[in-house]
């Protein structure tokens, strides 16, 4: 289930980067909030299991989004739909793209998603 929840929380948190400005790191607590939800109704029982879970589909989505991110940041220079950029975009053009992205405070968006992930699924 959370594979399949993955896709659709991704093109959601590039459709707002992408309006919004990126990389809207904030979206990370929003996919811990998924992952907990998603866990708790598929009734997979409270601990290291279900935390491994929660943080895992955390990492995957952030990393998945702030690719597409990326995408659609460098495709429109080359005519390029996001969909299209992201298959052909490398991990150089990604870490220029993307540096300046490392700001503390999209860091600890990340970190504060981690956290209420370990929390909510403990």
């Amino acid at each position: 289930m959370l594979v399949l929840a993955l896709p659709p929380l991704v093109a959601l948190w590039t459709a707002v980067a992408l309006w919004l400005g990126p990389p809207a790191a904030w979206m990370a607590v929003v996919a811990a909030a998924d992952a907990s939800v998603l866990l708790g109704l598929l009734r997979v029982p409270p601990g290291l299991w279900r935390v491994a879970l929660a943080l895992t589909f955390v990492l995957a989505s952030t990393a998945a989004a702030l690719w597409l991110i990326a995408a659609g940041v460098v495709g429109p220079a080359f005519g390029l739909m996001p969909w299209e950029s992201a298959t052909r975009l490398g991990p150089v053009l990604f870490g220029m793209v993307a540096d300046p992205w490392l700001h503390p405070a999209h860091l600890a968006w990340l970190l504060v998603a981690l956290v209420v992930a370990a929390w909510w699924n403990r």
